[in-house]
């Protein structure tokens, strides 16, 4: 297969999205790498990469999808099949669960810990820490595991992360990598299982994230509705005064403010799933209060 083929393919799997490469220097010890982009939303979203070339490499390729990336894939069973054909390798998965409004938070992952829950073979896993752990205002994260011994959980209070400094959104992540297993091609179309098992702890949580609420639209409407609070605090005073003094209008502003394109914050499958005005302008206030 060409890269011109395999672009093509993934544009498929992307759901029939405008997809790209440029080829962009090289990766991971490939000489060759094109960046992939998909067009959404208006504008061009990396979405991850396209590696081969290099006498180390023995004619191997690699395909690396980003977080972004994956959420846009709508036929995982595509995926691995086009995989499996190839008899490729997978070298690192990640695999998350969402807890939207805190039912799972990282204080019970902490109490997972100590009450032995994420012990397997008789063995305690390491633990470290980061964030904001003694405020507990800014976010917290708590990992389980090491990533360089090929599993690591981390447990994230993604909401903060994002700038809403009120939410009870918490993500469980566990990452997976090839050192010392093999990652079957299962993890790509039977996610919860793996998810399940990766920690004797986890299991007892996957049968209500099944069922949690998609969070690309959460994700979107926080990032959106925190840039627009800051647009207000910072320069609300002054589009006050261009249509008080300056005698513009409110359509005047818009036109003359606007670029056209996406935040950098914002998930673009989000965008596209549709976010209302109202759930917005209800996001701002909330950082108001």
């Amino acid at each position: 297969m060409s890269v011109e083929g395999l672009v093509a393919f993934l544009g498929c799997c992307f759901g029939n999205r405008p997809t790209t490469a440029k080829l962009d220097g090289g990766l991971f010890g490939f000489t060759e790498r094109w960046k992939l982009s998909v067009y959404l939303g208006g504008v061009m979203v990396e979405v991850g990469a396209i590696a081969k070339g290099g006498n180390a490499q023995r004619g191997r390729w690699m395909l690396q999808l980003t977080g972004k990336g994956c959420g846009m894939v709508e036929d995982w069973a595509n995926v691995r099949e086009l995989l499996e054909g190839f008899r490729a390798k997978i070298t690192r998965v990640d695999l998350a669960v969402d807890f939207l409004d805190g039912a799972h938070t990282v204080d019970d992952a902490v109490d997972m810990v100590d009450a032995g829950e994420f012990t397997s073979n008789g063995r305690k896993p390491s633990t470290s820490v980061a964030g904001d752990w003694l405020e507990q205002v800014h976010g917290r994260t708590l990992y389980v595991g090491k990533a360089a011994n090929g599993k690591m959980l981390r447990v994230y209070e993604k909401g903060k992360q994002l700038g809403d400094l009120s939410s009870d959104w918490v993500r469980f992540e566990v990452q997976l990598g090839n050192r010392d297993r093999v990652i079957p091609f299962d993890t790509l179309t039977d996610c919860d299982r793996f998810f399940a098992g990766a920690y004797p702890a986890l299991a007892s949580l996957i049968e209500a994230a099944a069922e949690a609420i998609p969070t690309t639209q959460t994700e979107t409407l926080t990032n959106l509705g925190h840039l627009l609070y800051h647009l207000r605090r910072c320069y609300g005073k002054a589009l006050h005064h261009a249509t008080t003094t300056a005698g513009a209008t409110n359509t005047d502003l818009v036109e003359s403010m606007t670029v056209v394109g996406l935040p950098r914050r914002l998930k673009p499958s989000g965008v596209v799933a549709g976010v209302e005005w109202a759930d917005v302008h209800a996001q701002v206030r909330s950082y108001q209060q």
